[in-house]
């Protein structure tokens, strides 16, 4: 009898599929826990960015109250980071943020830049923020005329949200006995750019000329052409001479020049 000795193969086909899938699946596996890892950095950048803003926002915000002697406030911040944030590497070092706009009261659309300057990690990033703040203001309780002094019934402090920046103003002293150069309607927020002392000097009105060069003085009358609060320059006409010179209001109705 004649046996015929045949090599065994290696492996079968079905072992290969096997061995295939179990590879395979590993890949799979290392896949979703990169992709994993990666969207939990992603995810941990995005909120070190909103973090970093509101704290920057939170403080720029506190440093003007303190300033400005507001009586209370409360602010609610919405931040804007873009996607762009998610390819970033976590930074190793605190962020840095600088502001993009010039606005001297942080209420508003805001932009703010982020950045990373770690050493290994070196990035920018724009970033925006909305932010709208309550704080008490004065308000004008009647209608006030141009011109017009503001006195203490025309004028109360009443909280309200700001979604802009305006130069409100947070204590009615700054306000009383002074004149507003536009006219304000009741329950509209006094903007302080619109309120000055009252004119020392008026148009039209008799000033004494105090001429000065070194320690000597001399003094003469004069016509003034324009209204001046004390330390504006006016226009104003020496009464003999009828020369139209330039006068700084240094009182009530005389102001000062020189040779």
């Amino acid at each position: 009898m004649t046996y015929t000795k045949n090599r065994k193969r290696n492996f079968r086909f079905t072992e290969a599929r096997t061995g295939m899938r179990k590879w395979v699946g590993s890949i799979v596996i290392l896949l979703a826990t990169w992709s994993g890892y990666a969207a939990e950095e992603a995810k941990m950048t995005t909120q070190a960015l909103e973090t970093a803003v509101h704290l920057s926002l939170q403080e720029e915000i506190q440093r003007v109250a303190q300033q400005q002697n507001w009586q209370h406030h409360q602010m609610h911040l919405v931040i804007f980071v873009p996607e762009s944030a998610k390819h970033l590497a976590r930074c190793q070092g605190p962020l840095i943020v600088s502001s993009r706009d010039n606005q001297t009261l942080p209420v508003g659309n805001l932009k703010r830049s982020v950045s990373c300057q770690d050493g290994f990690n070196d990035w920018r990033i724009n970033t925006s923020a909305k932010v709208t703040l309550s704080v008490p203001v004065a308000v004008a309780t009647t209608t006030l005329n141009r011109n017009s002094q503001i006195n203490a019934n025309s004028v109360k402090l009443e909280t309200r949200t700001l979604t802009r920046a305006i130069h409100f103003v947070p204590e009615l002293s700054q306000l009383i006995g002074k004149q507003v150069s536009r006219r304000m309607r009741s329950g509209q927020i006094i903007d302080a750019s619109f309120v000055s002392n009252p004119p020392l000097v008026e148009k039209g009105n008799e000033v004494v000329i105090i001429a000065a060069k070194g320690k000597l003085n001399a003094s003469t009358k004069g016509i003034a052409l324009e209204n001046g609060g004390a330390g504006e320059q006016i226009d104003v006409q020496n009464s003999q001479s009828k020369q139209v010179i330039r006068a700084v209001v240094t009182g009530l109705n005389q102001v000062h020049t020189q040779f």
